[in-house]
């Protein structure tokens, strides 16, 4: 009985996370540790213009411009050693091309043995002259 109401409370922790991720206007996404996106929410569709569908298995490299790739590096390396970056301005690439002015906040996917197995970023459009 314990182990059933135990099961229960996860799943509805769960579902209520789901629910978060996907009504947030903000882009969320989870990339694996190669730098494929591995979660894909509905702001990240809105923001950029891949479906779930298209990002999914995406190089997350794609989406950052080539100018920026080298900071990009040295943040997962600072990310290796702290769980959480603070938030950052920076550039990402919509899916025609153009550059999408942004606001990120990185955080390491850490599982019961202190590894860390994915990033996951949330990524806020910044509005013009902020």
């Amino acid at each position: 009985m314990q182990r059933t109401r135990q099961a229960l409370q996860k799943a509805n922790e769960l579902t209520r996370l789901a629910v978060v991720l996907r009504d947030s206007y903000d882009a969320i996404t989870v990339q694996d540790l190669e730098g494929r996106i591995i979660a894909w929410n509905a702001g990240a569709e809105r923001m950029y213009g891949w479906r779930e569908s298209e990002a999914l298995g995406m190089s997350a490299l794609l989406r950052i411009p080539e100018d920026l790739r080298t900071d990009a590096l040295s943040r997962l390396h600072q990310l290796s050693r702290a769980t959480v970056l603070e938030t950052w301005q920076t550039r990402r690439l919509a899916k025609g091309g153009e550059p999408v002015e942004i606001s990120m906040t990185a955080t390491a996917l850490v599982n019961e043995a202190q590894q860390i197995y994915a990033i996951s970023t949330t990524e806020r459009a910044r509005l013009r002259g902020s």
